[in-house]
């Protein structure tokens, strides 16, 4: 059986375990998750120049822009992160938003775009008003299907999303941040506006983002981007401090070690600790 086909049924299986368990209504995730299976992107055309590249009728011209823009964009995340892909990611591009809000299982059209079981969903506003955002946020989702292609089992328990969303605008140059500059972010660290970090803990809508005082919510995308900014330029400082042990705890989670285990092997320290060290590093430069 092939990789693809083998993913493939494990999808499925875990539909209709959630299905036959009457889970999915009690259930977000699962049901998030049956949403972006029956509406997966491989069921939509694909380019005939890049069968990774899916597109939703309406949507080819952004498809061919999506598809020159790949090569360089998969290059990158594995120079960054060091690895090969495990499996080619296929990128679902569309015009309809109700199209892509099924599609992205949050049922969501609000979102810039999703990475989900390798598959990568792009908002049709990434084809429109936002064009200019597609190359770093094409990138940034390349970066989530690279980190879980390796690490895939649904009995794994995710790393903070303070580390996968730092990750990821990190080698992306910085999408999902766009208007948050560094020096901001710094500012808002020294008012006291920073996130917190730990060994787990997930961002589940912008809201959730725990930080150490609450900042403005208004408008809720800036808070999102502050802490993604945040994020990227503490991941990319604990990069810098000790490029080895960056790279061993990038290992450690991609091999399905859980995160504390693997951030405490790699780093004298926890994150908490070291995020105070990253912080007296930072704040005479925001002065």
């Amino acid at each position: 059986m092939t990789a693809y086909r083998l993913k493939v049924a494990v999808d499925w299986t875990f539909v209709f375990i959630a299905v036959g368990c009457g889970a999915v209504a009690a259930a977000p995730m699962l049901r998030h998750y049956l949403v972006a299976v029956l509406n997966d992107p491989v069921s939509l055309p694909a380019l005939k120049s890049d069968a990774r590249v899916h597109y939703e009728s309406g949507a080819e011209a952004c498809a061919l822009a999506v598809a020159a823009l790949l090569p360089d964009a998969i290059e990158r995340i594995e120079k960054a992160q060091h690895r090969p892909f495990v499996h080619e990611p296929a990128i679902g591009v569309y015009v309809s938003y109700g199209a892509y809000a099924r599609a992205n299982g949050l049922e969501d059209p609000t979102i810039a775009a999703t990475s989900r079981s390798g598959r990568i969903i792009l908002s049709p506003r990434l084809c429109d008003n936002e064009f200019d955002r597609l190359d770093r946020v094409l990138t940034h989702e390349l970066s989530h299907a690279h980190l879980f292609g390796w690490r895939f089992s649904p009995f794994r328990r995710r790393p903070p999303s303070w580390f996968t969303e730092g990750l990821a605008v990190m080698v992306s140059g910085g999408g999902g941040a766009e208007g948050m500059s560094e020096a901001a972010a710094a500012e808002a660290i020294g008012k006291g506006y920073s996130i917190l970090v730990g060994d787990e803990g997930l961002w589940v809508g912008f809201d959730s983002i725990p930080f150490e005082i609450d900042p403005p919510r208004d408008p809720p995308v800036s808070r999102q981007r502050l802490a993604y900014r945040q994020a990227a330029m503490f991941v990319e400082w604990l990069s810098g401090r000790d490029s080895q042990a960056f790279d061993k705890l990038l290992r450690r989670i991609e091999n399905g070690e859980n995160f504390r285990d693997s951030f405490h092997a790699s780093y004298a320290g926890g994150p908490a600790s070291l995020w105070r060290s990253f912080v007296s590093d930072l704040l005479p430069l925001s002065r």
